[in-house]
């Protein structure tokens, strides 16, 4: 099975280019929010001496910024690669 890039490729923006978008904007950035919860803790835990993480709170507070910020995210990247196709399409026809 041939992975298919869609920088390199001359494929259109569809759904498909959607839903892998949204999935990598949700994973990327509920690994951003799980790094800095534990560098939060762990500046606590250097100036105070107090451990105070809770992985629970954690993972469903990153699971909560991804899933929101990650959809807005991939959905704005799919957007915006939807007008440079368009704007792409009209400026090859003239």
């Amino acid at each position: 099975m041939k992975l298919i890039n869609p920088l390199k490729s001359n494929h259109s923006v569809n759904l498909n280019i959607l839903t892998m978008l949204i999935i990598r904007c949700i994973v990327c950035i509920f690994f951003m929010a799980m790094v800095g919860c534990l560098l939060g803790r762990l500046i606590v835990f250097l100036k105070a001496d107090i451990l105070l993480f809770d992985w629970e709170k954690d993972v469903f507070y990153s699971l909560k910024v991804g899933a929101s910020a990650g959809t807005l995210a991939g959905i704005g990247i799919w957007i915006k690669a939807k007008l440079q196709e368009r704007k792409d399409k009209k400026s090859s026809v003239k």
